[in-house]
C-alpha cells in the first residue's frame, strides 16, 4: 500500500504517519524527494555561510599579507570543508541520533530516522534565521541569539558551559517535541521515561559538542579548513 508523504500534513498528523511507519506493507511516496531537497538545502546553506565569511576569520591574515595565491587556495579548501561539514551534520542527525534513540528505546531505527526529516528541517530554519540576521548586521557572534548561550555568557565566565548552553536552542526544544510526538505513538510503557531519554540524548551531544569546541584540535582544524 502507498502513503503519500506530505511534509506539513504528516508533521501535523503524527498519529497517521506513525501508524504507516509501523506497518511494513506501506510505502512512503514522495518522501525521498523531500529528503533530498532538504539535504541539498543543507549543503547550500553551509556553502553560503562559508562564502559570506562565517568561520573564515582565520584566513584574513593571508589576504592582508597579500598572499593571494595561498588565500585563494585556502578559500577553496574552506568551501570544500564547509560542504563536507554540511554532509556530516546531515548524516549525524539522520543516522546517528536515530541509532542512539533506537538503542535507548528499543524502537525501530528505520522509523525513527524517517521522522528526522522534520527535526533537520526545524534546525535548518533556525540556522537560516541566524545566518540572515548575521548578514544584516554585518558580523557574527560565537553564541546564537536563539540559544541559552548569551544568557550563560552573561552569568558564567566558563567557555565549556557557554558552548554547552549555546547548543540548547529553540530548535532543540522543537526537536524534543517532534521526537516525542512520534515516538510516543510507538511506546507502550512509560512515556515519561521516553521523554527523559530523548532529552538525555540532546544533553549528551550538547556536552560532547561543548567539549570539542574548547579543544585546541578544534581550533587548529578550524584555521586549516576555515570552518
Amino acid at each position: 500500500m502507498d502513503y503519500q508523504f506530505r511534509f506539513w500534513h504528516s508533521l501535523l498528523n503524527p498519529s497517521k504517519l506513525a501508524f504507516v511507519l509501523d506497518q511494513e506493507e506501506y510505502t512512503l511516496k514522495g518522501y525521498r524527494s523531500r529528503l533530498f531537497l532538504i539535504f541539498g538545502f543543507t549543503i547550500l546553506l553551509y556553502i553560503l555561510r562559508d562564502v559570506w565569511g562565517m568561520g573564515t576569520a582565520g584566513l584574513t591574515y593571508l589576504n592582508a599579507a597579500n598572499l593571494q595565491e595561498e588565500y585563494i587556495i585556502s578559500r577553496y579548501m574552506s568551501l570544500i570543508g564547509a560542504a563536507l561539514l554540511g554532509l556530516l551534520w546531515f548524516l549525524f542527525h539522520y543516522y546517528l541520533i536515530p541509532f542512539c534513540l533506537s538503542i535507548l528505546t528499543d524502537l525501530s531505527f528505520k522509523a525513527i530516522s524517517k521522522i528526522q526529516i522534520f527535526v533537520i528541517a526545524s534546525i535548518l530554519v533556525e540556522k537560516l534565521i541566524v545566518f540572515i540576521v548575521f548578514t544584516m548586521v554585518g558580523y557574527t557572534a560565537q553564541t546564537s541569539f536563539l540559544s541559552l548561550g548569551p544568557i550563560s555568557a552573561y552569568f558564567i565566565e566558563d567557555s565549556f558551559f557557554n558552548y554547552f548552553f549555546n547548543q540548547l536552542t529553540i530548535a532543540t526544544a522543537a526537536t524534543v517535541v517532534i521526537q516525542y510526538l512520534f515516538l510516543s505513538k510507538w511506546e507502550e510503557d512509560s512515556k515519561g521515561l521516553l521523554l527523559a531519554k530523548i532529552i538525555a540524548v540532546q544533553i549528551f551531544f550538547a556536552l560532547v559538542t561543548a567539549g570539542i569546541s574548547i579543544l585546541p584540535l578544534y581550533d587548529y582544524f578550524s584555521k586549516v579548513v576555515g570552518l
